[in-house]
């Protein structure tokens, strides 16, 4: 059944531990991504991190102060998207690229130009990629989005999307932080979310990403409350994507009881 698919590829998972994108892992994404959309024939738009921790690789450059990470993200960019270019081209789909700020949500005409443009570009059979606007962003660098989790669930709520897949590098939510805690258990279904579901949830943000888990779980509740189940789940699986389409278990699933998938 033909859907509106957003995925939200985070940073983590797309980079290596040196800070350089991890090009074996973006193309099995990419390769993931062209079977779903062959076969199912659904609209499909990329929500990609990474750029602005790809850019200060490249330049040599620390993210520690505003400029630097808006000269970060231009460059990274850049990287980001020629890679996504070539490994969708083998394939014989072209991209897009969307960068988008707060105001592109709240503002009507804004959203209904972004809306527009997204279904001109599904019509075509192009996959937007889209990513926050960091290179004109102030203080708000850090405010604007809390971070490409909330991007990922306003985006999905806008398209009135089926499904939002959030990849990470942890397998779903847990009863605890299953990095510093071995007796943690996976949480696979969430129907509801509330603040004791928050409460369970103590983690670290990495250094090169500015989300953690009870960041995906605000942000899926953002979805959870238009009726767009979410999928939270661990990227680094070459068949993740075609799993969770497929209707294998995966990772988090959040939803009501009745949209059950």
């Amino acid at each position: 059944m033909k859907q509106n698919l957003v995925i939200k590829i985070g940073t983590n998972i797309l980079t290596t531990k040196s800070g350089e994108l991890d090009l074996n892992r973006l193309r099995s994404f990419i390769f993931q991504i062209c079977q779903i959309k062959k076969k199912t024939k659904s609209n499909i738009i990329v929500i990609s991190s990474g750029s602005m921790t790809c850019g200060s690789q490249k330049l040599k450059l620390d993210t520690d102060s505003i400029p630097n990470r808006q000269a970060s993200a231009s460059v990274g960019q850049i990287l980001l998207m020629n890679e996504y270019a070539k490994f969708f081209g083998i394939e014989s789909i072209t991209v897009g690229q969307l960068l988008l700020t707060k105001d592109c949500f709240t503002n009507a005409l804004k959203s209904k130009n972004i809306t527009n443009t997204v279904k001109t570009l599904w019509k075509i059979g192009v996959i937007p990629i889209v990513n926050e606007n960091d290179t004109v962003t102030t203080s708000e660098i850090d405010k604007n989005f809390d971070d490409n989790d909330d991007l990922s669930s306003r985006v999905a709520i806008l398209l009135d999307a089926s499904k939002l897949i959030i990849l990470t590098d942890t397998d779903g939510v847990y009863t605890s932080n299953p990095k510093i805690d071995k007796t943690a258990t996976q949480i696979k279904t969430i129907t509801e979310i509330t603040p004791k579901t928050l409460k369970i949830i103590k983690d670290k943000k990495s250094m090169r990403s500015r989300g953690g888990m009870k960041s995906k779980l605000l942000s899926a509740k953002k979805a959870f409350d238009k009726n767009i189940p979410v999928v939270i789940a661990k990227g680094s699986d070459d068949t993740v994507l075609l799993d969770i389409i497929n209707g294998v278990p995966r990772g988090t699933l959040i939803a009501k009881e009745k949209e059950q998938l």
